[in-house]
């Protein structure tokens, strides 16, 4: 067996291994590229609710339960407490809510996590148990060999000798310009 079919099988056989990974790491880079124009890992819900105005600013645990069963998304309390200008601070299960008895408002933010956008997140960012990071790292070396053995797998004019090098070389470039041009 030569050294070209050899490559051959083992890229063919890598390329097919590395797909399901690839997937998850370039839809969530994108992603995160664009993490300016939204977040990929949570979603900020609000709502407001209005309630009688008052004076009082010492509350139970039942209380604060009460004003929270006011609001359409089920919250679980975890504690409040009462700030220096006169308002309530509550801590709920993914957010807070902040009233103000003497206005009769409250005001919830919600930070729920995105179904599958949040996980894909943080495998992308190997933000998970030592596991992954040694997958992360087969995959980084399965993909270096995919590249390497594809700039030998075609001959002639569109091989590396050809098209290939042109094209191989201005993919070098391109990351060599943008690190010594726009991030000195």
């Amino acid at each position: 067996m030569n050294i070209r079919k050899s490559l051959r099988s083992l890229h063919r056989d890598f390329g097919y291994l590395v797909v399901g990974i690839t997937f998850i790491y370039t839809v969530s880079g994108i992603a995160m590229n664009h993490r300016q124009d939204w977040n990929p890992h949570y979603s900020l819900i609000t709502e407001g609710v209005t309630v009688p105005a008052t004076d009082q600013m010492e509350y139970s645990k039942t209380e604060i339960s009460s004003l929270l069963a006011k609001f359409t998304n089920r919250l679980v309390y975890k504690k409040h407490f009462i700030t220096k200008d006169a308002t309530i601070k509550i801590f709920v299960e993914e957010g807070t809510v902040i009233y103000t008895p003497l206005e009769g408002t409250a005001e919830l933010e919600l930070l729920k996590k995105r179904p599958f956008w949040f996980q894909i997140n943080r495998i992308h960012l190997a933000q998970t148990d030592r596991l992954w990071i040694w997958i992360s790292d087969a995959m980084a070396a399965f993909l270096l060999f995919v590249a390497i053995s594809g700039l030998f797998l075609l001959k002639g004019k569109y091989g590396i000798k050809g098209r290939g090098l042109w094209l191989t070389s201005i993919g070098i470039v391109i990351p060599l310009v943008i690190i010594f041009f726009y991030l000195n």
